[in-house]
């Protein structure tokens, strides 16, 4: 046994029988988080300089909201025999700059408005002497108020009252300025100042030092008390240009902490509070017993934190990888492309940015740029008259499945016009995704029933209907355009109903005859004009009538 592990085996004697020789207080750094669609791992540093022996780290700075059994820490020539996690109540958390400025402004504010309170409160009493005095005056019993004393305790009255209520309007409005003042600066204290600010996360570690060291502490956890949301900006310039989807993400935490400087890695794993994929036992009938109740708390943390450790772990790894943040040339644009690294891995994917990001403690979300992408997109009309006389331009996008989008919201804007929201949902079986953009009068579509041809026979007990509709379809614009045209006929699943006789023209490009919805895909030239029909027949007993 070497010289080192010898003292450090002697230190861990000697620290279980003796109090331990020193106590040392650090703060810890917040340097990286890797947020998932729900929760976050996060990762502190703490610098020491720790003499030799047996001794008690105390760090602060982290989460007070934390999954226990996912805590990790490590430094180098140090040995941690033990680790305890608490929640500080007592040491005063340190305001963030623009909170304590704000605060400032507040406690300035609050001073003033208490200061013209006070002087109300003495013009007024002020007021009731001048009132009090006047009619004390003019009312002696002795009878020896003259006209020239009444004429005098008027004018002091007129006067002295007529300044002082002046002087209460002002203070009144004074106050109600002061008081707007100080109800806006609570309500952005109250916005921007962070969650659980009043809590503070606490480690207590144990360690040996086998000699006079400076070592950095490394801790990382996974915390509940953060989210991303996948979210996107569509931009379509115009129908000859290809489409720019812009992914973003909406950031937000709240766990206690400011994270200020901090690199991001957001990811779409989701820690599982169960890893083992469930199996069949053999399903045995028993007489149902009555069940003991206990408390399984503990088990179901163990299993939650357990969980988790993947998380972590692979942040931890991240954090160490990430590539230096480095400028672009000054002539080039800069886009986040250059600072987003996609990593698609077999279980997740992950977003690693370089720049750093602040990310305030209280739960607002922050919009972060990922990467952009030019998308291919086919244009064209559509067109359901059956059930709306618009028509619309929609876009459909393809090849999207190798930009690893999530499923999110998106804002869709066409020719510089907001246009509208959709949801992209890559992970549905569909291989194009729709985007509907705006109406387009000149492309008119009309739907009329002919008369002609429209019947109703009656044959013994039975009733025969004929509909028949013409849907009139014109290219107003000045260029060739696709349209898809939709319209439905009836299916039935009563077998005293009868659908017969269904004449579609022209041809369809689809017909989904188990839900009667036909679909032509047709190119019109500008100016032309084209029609389509469809008539069928329903058969029915006489004495029953049909909801159409």
């Amino acid at each position: 046994m070497n010289t080192k592990n010898l003292f450090i085996l002697i230190s861990l004697c000697l620290g279980c029988i003796l109090p331990m020789q020193a106590q040392k207080q650090i703060s810890a750094k917040l340097t990286d988080a890797t947020v998932y669609l729900r929760g976050a791992a996060l990762t502190h540093t703490a610098s020491a300089t720790l003499k030799s022996g047996s001794q008690e780290v105390i760090i602060d700075g982290l989460s007070p909201d934390i999954e226990i059994n996912s805590l990790k820490v490590k430094a180098n020539g140090v040995l941690i025999s033990a680790t305890e996690f608490s929640q500080d109540y007592l040491t005063p958390r340190e305001q963030a700059a623009h909170i304590k400025k704000l605060q400032d402004s507040l406690d300035l504010y609050q001073e003033q408005l208490k200061d013209v309170q006070n002087e109300l409160a003495v013009h007024k009493q002020l007021l009731k002497l001048v009132t009090d005095g006047t009619q004390n005056n003019m009312s002696q019993k002795d009878g020896t108020v003259t006209i020239a004393d009444i004429n005098a305790n008027m004018e002091l009255y007129r006067t002295k009252a007529a300044e002082l209520q002046k002087s209460i309007d002002k203070d009144n409005k004074k106050i109600e300025k002061l008081k707007e003042t100080v109800n806006r600066l609570n309500n952005q204290i109250n916005q921007d100042e962070t969650e659980n600010s009043q809590l503070n996360g606490m480690l207590r570690l144990s360690v040996s030092v086998p000699e006079n060291t400076t070592t950095t502490f490394t801790i990382t956890y996974f915390t509940n008390q953060a989210q991303w949301v996948p979210c996107y900006d569509i931009n379509i310039p115009s129908m000859d240009k290809s489409i720019t989807l812009q992914a973003k993400a909406k950031v937000r935490q709240l766990t206690g902490l400011d994270w200020n400087n901090v690199k991001l890695t957001l990811s779409n794993a989701t820690p599982n509070r169960s890893t083992v994929a469930p199996v069949f036992k053999t399903w045995f009938l028993r007489f149902q017993r009555p069940q003991p109740q206990y408390n399984n708390s503990f088990a179901k943390g163990y299993d939650a934190a357990a969980s988790n450790s993947m998380a972590y772990a692979v942040a931890e790894e991240r954090s160490e990888s990430r590539p230096a943040l480095v400028s672009p040339k000054p002539t080039a644009p800069i886009l986040m492309n250059d600072f987003v690294e996609v990593e698609d891995q077999d279980i997740q994917v992950s977003f690693a940015i370089s720049v750093p990001y602040d990310i305030p403690g209280n739960g607002k979300e922050k919009l972060i740029d990922l990467k952009s992408y030019d998308v291919k997109a086919d244009f064209k009309y559509y067109s359901v008259p059956k059930l709306s006389d618009e028509t619309y331009l929609v876009a459909t996008l393809s090849d999207y499945e190798k930009y690893n989008l999530l499923p999110g919201e998106a804002t869709v804007t066409f020719n510089n016009t907001f246009v509208g929201r959709t949801r992209l949902r890559p992970n549905d079986t569909e291989s194009q995704i729709t985007l509907t953009l705006t109406t387009e009068p000149r492309m008119t579509v009309k739907r009329e029933k002919q008369k002609d041809f429209c019947s109703t026979k009656h044959v013994g007990n039975s009733t025969t209907v004929t509909q028949s509709y013409l849907i009139t379809v014109k290219n107003n614009l000045n260029r060739a355009a696709k349209l898809t045209l939709k319209e439905q006929y009836p299916i039935s699943n009563d077998k005293d109903i009868e659908v017969k006789d269904v004449t579609i023209t022209p041809k369809a490009t689809y017909d989904k005859s188990d839900i009667g919805v036909v679909t032509w895909d047709v190119e019109l030239q500008a100016g032309e004009t084209r029609t389509f029909t469809v008539t069928y027949s329903v058969k029915h007993p006489s004495d029953r009538t049909i909801a159409w």
